[in-house]
């Protein structure tokens, strides 16, 4: 039998769907449907992650790799909503930038949760044999990204053509092929424990809200960002906040609920996964103009991952004073790409 939750998804899906069949949205019409596929998004994101844990359950695998693929689910509405926003030219731009800021919320979220647990002069510790793989993509994420800062700077100032080389996107989709292949093996594994019924119902909701809200939310900003010529960098911003906090937020959620490694492994996966996976993915799909904006983000991730990274490695547990130097050094990185805007 649907739960209440449930009913209420497939009521928003049935009004989303009933929004699509109108023809000439104006104002008011793009901005009801932007809200609605802002709701959609958090209504599908949960029961997309649970059915991911479910599966996780059924397969025996362990819970900090059922956080890696929770967090593919969470990003999942980010990385749909990316490609809905590239087939329009007018926001190609804003869902490059989208992508590359759900990397910083996502880091941002990761410092509230650490502090959020570890208020008590506690530490979170983490799973040494997973950390190994999850260390080395760190690591292969900041020399990646500041080799194509450094080309990226030298192309502007000698070429004139400043885009990122068609090749490039392949070496990035190589490395995170590679380290869910190397994760996966090393999951710890366990026979399959009965996970709670409807798991399966649940993720099959929650993809078909998320491709739905994807196309409410793309649709509408085109319209309003043409209508009102909203800044690129402002758009990106408020899409990629409204678009990562709400799901990734699940994750501070559950580890509030006693899934610690789960949470942690989901927002420490969609920091790297947003620059390795779903950025190159648009970029086999669309030129990316390696402008200001780009650049910078490439370094914002280089050197706030770097700060990551030193505190994983550095006694395998996240402190509180470490929760704030990840939640100020992202914060900061935010600010001052959205203070660019004034001047590029």
């Amino acid at each position: 039998m649907m739960s209440l939750r449930e009913a209420a998804l497939v009521i928003l899906l049935l009004l989303g769907l009933s929004l699509l069949l109108v023809d000439g949205r104006g104002v008011a019409l793009s901005v009801v449907a932007l809200l609605l596929g802002l709701v959609l998004v958090f209504a599908s994101s949960e029961p997309v992650v649970e059915g991911f844990r479910g599966l996780g359950l059924h397969t025996g695998l362990s819970e900090y790799f059922t956080g890696v693929i929770s967090s593919l689910a969470s990003n999942l509405p980010e990385a749909v909503l990316a490609v809905f926003m590239v087939l329009s030219p007018h926001l190609r731009e804003v869902a490059v930038l989208t992508v590359m800021l759900a990397s910083a919320f996502n880091g941002l979220l990761l410092g509230l949760l650490i502090i959020m647990l570890t208020l008590g002069g506690r530490s979170i510790e983490i799973p040494r044999g997973e950390m190994e793989h999850e260390v080395e993509v760190m690591r292969i994420t900041i020399a990646f990204t500041l080799l194509i800062f450094g080309a990226g700077v030298i192309i502007n100032l000698f070429h004139g053509d400043p885009h990122l080389p068609r090749e490039v996107p392949l070496f990035l989709l190589l490395a995170y092929l590679s380290y869910l292949y190397f994760i996966g093996r090393g999951a710890r594994r366990s026979e399959g424990r009965r996970a709670e019924g409807g798991w399966m119902r649940l993720l099959l909701l929650g993809l078909v809200g998320i491709l739905l809200s994807a196309e409410l939310i793309s649709g509408s900003l085109e319209h309003l960002v043409q209508r009102f010529q909203v800044h690129v960098v402002i758009a990106a911003t408020l899409i990629g906040f409204a678009g990562s906090v709400p799901e990734h937020g699940l994750a501070l959620l559950g580890a509030r609920r006693g899934h610690v490694e789960l949470g942690v492994s989901n927002l420490l996966s969609g920091i790297v996964q947003s620059i390795m996976l779903v950025f190159p993915l648009l970029s086999l799909l669309i030129p990316i103009e390696l402008d200001g904006y780009v650049l910078y983000q490439f370094l914002a991730t280089s050197t706030t991952l770097w700060i990551v990274k030193k505190a994983v490695v550095d006694d395998g547990r996240f402190t509180l004073d470490e929760g704030v130097s990840i939640l100020m050094a992202h914060l900061l990185g935010i600010v001052l790409f959205d203070e660019l805007s004034r001047l590029i």
